[in-house]
């Protein structure tokens, strides 16, 4: 395999954050709390969002407010669905409500913008249990 030079790499990083701060929207609920419309599509089609909740002094809520299942089963009735949810929930390292179906995490600004976008992914791929 050929060795690609790196310096024609250069740009890369550089264009691909410029296009990931460019389709992803934030809009501003309140003082502590801002809904993030993100890169990612769900199994739907449908843009993935995420909720960042100020909790604190450097201490975040970043959550799905419960999308993710409700669009899997509005009725929260399979119990399968919901237990598969969880275990790939958990394994991802996020908490899982099985009250509301809510996924989330807890984060400082440090780990905010990650824990953003793993929670996207994470959001695809619970769409993809269904």
């Amino acid at each position: 395999m050929a060795k690609i030079k790196k310096e024609g790499f250069i740009n890369l990083r550089k264009e691909l954050a410029e296009w990931v701060a460019t389709n992803t929207h934030i809009l501003n609920f309140g003082p502590d709390t801002l809904e993030i419309e993100t890169i990612f599509k769900d199994s739907f089609g449908e843009t993935v969002y995420c909720f960042v909740e100020k909790t604190g002094v450097d201490k975040y809520n970043v959550t799905d407010d419960g999308r993710a299942l409700f669009k899997l089963d509005p009725s929260a009735s399979d119990e399968d669905l919901i237990a598969a949810c969880a275990d790939l929930i958990t394994a991802s390292g996020f908490s899982f409500n099985v009250e509301n179906g809510v996924i989330s995490c807890e984060c400082n600004e440090q780990t905010l913008a990650e824990n953003i976008m793993q929670l996207g992914q994470l959001e695809v791929n619970v769409s993809y249990l269904n």
